[in-house]
């Protein structure tokens, strides 16, 4: 197979934008990634559009306001990770030579939710979490129940405070403080995340995702052709693994831990080499645990990790320098493009005052959903 890189990112901010439709995020988000790419519309040659809340067809609504040229689009649904499962199959169809040049792309707008009525409202918007219910919870029941039920159960058997969760939701907040496209934009403190309202025992809205919408979108191309189009920095994909529930069911650890390998043996790296990595953190209690599936830490010492500063832009291992899921946003079309969008800005060091100091060489993206999917995409530079 072909070697393949990410050519150019393009982002709509997420957030709640009554006056826009689907078509108006995605075309806005495609429109930057090529103009960051140097590449036109009729450039690419398959479309792969990630989207959950929406109607059919959403993919080629929005590809026909570009222009008509014929292209292959291809709509998927894949849960919270469509947007990841987006990038993979345009990232495949490059690297089998199907396409030369192709484009991800994910775009969601708000439709009403069995979830929202009692979910209420933080910061101004709604927050609440995942509403596809994340990792196979029933779309019967609350995500955030299940995920409170989840917490209980770690700081009981693992030993993870209240304030190392708190303090997810701080750094979270502080990297989406300095994110332009990021949905929230203001810090918040321990006593803050602590003292905001209740959803769940014990977790408050600041430690939940918000309903959001919003549009991302990248262009990939052949490596030996990139040349032509820019000069920029282009990361190669190192590796991408799409993994569903194991024979054990555990489609929480046990399945982003699998994935997580797969990915390390392709990529032929360690988690140790990661300079960053975006994952799914739809609740403060994930970005723990699944960074000790991850392998960068001990299993128990997830908690301690996020304690001692190791997950911040200065850290060893940063974790979600676009503000996460948490606080950039979900609006579960675009989440995984958009996590894409992040490395590749980080790695060409394009991030403002959220810049992560040390270079980025390495970078992993990390997204789950409903049903039991894992998908991990790793770049390097």
């Amino acid at each position: 197979m072909r070697e393949v890189v990410v050519l150019g990112a393009g982002l709509h901010r997420y957030g709640v934008f009554p006056e826009k439709d689907i078509v108006a995020l995605g075309t806005e988000a495609i429109t930057m990634a090529l103009k960051d790419a140097g590449v036109s519309w009729e450039d690419i040659e398959g479309a792969y559009c990630g989207t959950v809340q929406q109607t059919l067809s959403t993919g080629h609504r929005i590809c026909n306001r570009m222009g008509l040229t014929g292209l292959a689009i291809t709509n998927i649904e894949n849960a919270s990770a469509s947007g990841s499962s987006a990038f993979r199959e345009a990232y495949l169809a490059v690297a089998c030579g199907v396409h030369d040049i192709a484009l991800a792309f994910g775009a969601d707008k708000l439709n009403a939710s069995p979830f929202r009525k009692s979910e209420g409202k933080g910061k101004g918007e709604e927050k609440g979490g995942d509403g596809d219910g994340e990792n196979g919870a029933s779309t019967r029941r609350l995500p955030v129940l299940a995920f409170a039920e989840l917490t209980r159960h770690f700081m009981k058997e693992k030993g993870i405070t209240l304030d190392q969760l708190a303090q997810v939701s701080v750094k979270s907040h502080y990297n989406a403080s300095l994110n332009p496209y990021a949905h929230f934009q203001q810090p918040v403190t321990l006593k803050e995340v602590h003292q905001a309202r209740r959803v769940a025992e014990p977790l408050t809205v600041l430690h939940c995702c918000p309903w959001d919408e919003g549009a991302a979108a990248v262009v990939l191309c052949a490596k030996e052709k990139a040349g032509r189009y820019t000069e920029k920095p282009c990361p190669t994909v190192a590796a991408s693994v799409l993994k569903s529930t194991p024979p054990d069911g555990d489609f929480l650890i046990h399945l982003t831990q699998w994935t997580a390998h797969l990915a390390y043996e392709q990529a032929g790296i360690g988690p140790k080499d990661l300079d960053l990595i975006e994952l799914h953190d739809a609740f403060t209690i994930e970005e723990i645990i699944y960074s000790e599936a991850l392998g960068l830490c001990p299993e128990g010492e997830g908690g301690r990790m996020v304690e001692e500063g190791v997950t911040s832009l200065t850290g060893t291992h940063p974790i979600n320098s676009s503000g996460g899921l948490i606080s950039m946003g979900h609006p579960i079309g675009p989440t995984g493009v958009g996590q894409i969008a992040e490395i590749l800005w980080q790695m060409r060091r394009e991030c403002g005052k959220r810049q992560i100091p040390k270079p980025v060489r390495w970078a992993l993206a990390h997204m789950v959903g409903a049903g039991g999917v894992c998908v991990i995409h790793i770049l390097k530079q």
